[in-house]
């Protein structure tokens, strides 16, 4: 809902209704089961990743949803996990990314737990509390953030947890023992090895990808985040439905171009049913003339170029079928058929993040 001020009343807010026939269906109770299902898969603690808003479908709806059946969240940003603290979430809260401008004060006023990925950072947690979890980040390979493992040896002490980032998991060969990632895990295993051999500390790496295909690297604890939303390979079904209704039907002679460009035009007399979505919904511009929608369980192509505001579906082949009004599904279930969120992000040359996070703030969430 959007809110303004009130010209009459200033102190009174006018909220806008949900006119417009588009929203996103969220179903908390495939998150659970997924989140039990991958407990069960790894035997492993789970650190519930809900970065990103829960990757565009609701920290605060999917973390109360979870915070009976899982051990730990985690978040990249500071303000992600304060958000979370101020919804009323107990659970230890990790955050991953780097505390920048004061953000180490937040982590120990709220309980939190760090992940540290450079000296000076340590330096300014332990200066502000001798005491606040501490997990050290180590850079075995992802080349981004984190300790090199000579340079953390000293810090281990003071730390509760160790824990690393895989940069290729999700594509890399599991039975190529000279991949990234196996490279990657060697390089971890012999860390602990040499600074942690009694396993005092929590010890964490996999993400959705490793925790499914290397089983060698699930330790202590997973981070599962893709995953847990059903949008990666494993024992998870896909919690988000994203859907519009038709808005329109129109009736075009053979040759009528449509949308901007003229990038589609109709080889035969066809029907279109204008959606109201579009890219700025989170709708993929580069779904243009390259993406189905279910209309009546049945795919129907996206035709011409997907606009700011409203895309174009060929709904000929249903005939007098399509209605005015009709449920449309761009992501999701319908009937028998089903377009998974992986399916639209290789489509349209995107990542299966890019396509949840990419829903707009302006597309209402329903909670289920």
């Amino acid at each position: 809902m959007l809110t303004a001020t009130n010209s009459l009343e200033p102190n009174l807010p006018v909220t806008s209704p949900d006119i417009r026939p588009t929203w996103v269906d969220i179903d908390l109770g495939a998150v659970r089961e997924n989140a039990v299902a991958l407990a069960e898969l790894t035997g492993s603690t789970l650190y519930a990743v809900v970065k990103a808003d829960a990757y565009g479908l609701g920290a605060v709806p999917v973390a109360r949803a979870l915070a009976p059946l899982v051990s730990h969240f985690a978040v990249s940003l500071v303000e992600e996990g304060v958000e979370l603290r101020e919804a009323g979430i107990d659970n230890p809260i990790l955050i991953m990314g780097p505390a920048l401008d004061g953000g180490y004060e937040h982590i120990v006023r709220h309980d939190m737990i760090a992940m540290v990925s450079r000296r000076r950072d340590f330096d300014e947690l332990r200066k502000l509390s001798p005491t606040t979890p501490l997990h050290l980040k180590i850079d075995t390979g992802m080349g981004r953030l984190g300790f090199y493992p000579d340079e953390a040896a000293e810090l281990v002490a003071s730390a509760t947890g160790i824990a690393t980032h895989f940069a290729c998991a999700d594509v890399d060969d599991p039975a190529d023992p000279e991949s990234p990632t196996h490279r990657q895990l060697a390089e971890f295993e012999r860390f602990i090895a040499r600074v942690d051999p009694s396993h005092e500390r929590v010890h964490h790496a996999a993400n959705s990808g490793a925790l499914v295909n290397y089983p060698q690297a699930r330790f202590d604890a997973v981070r599962p985040g893709l995953v847990l939303y059903g949008n990666a390979p494993g024992p998870v079904r896909q919690v988000v439905r994203f859907c519009t209704r038709i808005a329109q039907l129109r009736e075009v002679t053979k040759g009528t171009a449509v949308g901007y460009g003229h990038t589609w035009r109709a080889r035969q007399p066809s029907r279109l049913a204008v959606l109201p979505v579009g890219y700025a919904d989170g709708f993929p511009r580069s779904s243009s003339n390259n993406a189905d929608v279910l209309i009546g369980g049945v795919r129907c192509p996206v035709v011409g170029t997907v606009s700011m505001d409203m895309t174009i579906a060929d709904v000929t082949g249903l005939g007098e079928a399509a209605r005015v009004g009709d449920e449309v599904v761009l992501l999701g279930s319908q009937g028998d058929e089903h377009i998974a969120v992986a399916e639209l992000a290789e489509r349209t040359g995107l990542t299966p993040y890019e396509v949840t996070c990419g829903i707009s703030k302006r597309v209402p969430r329903h909670y289920r």
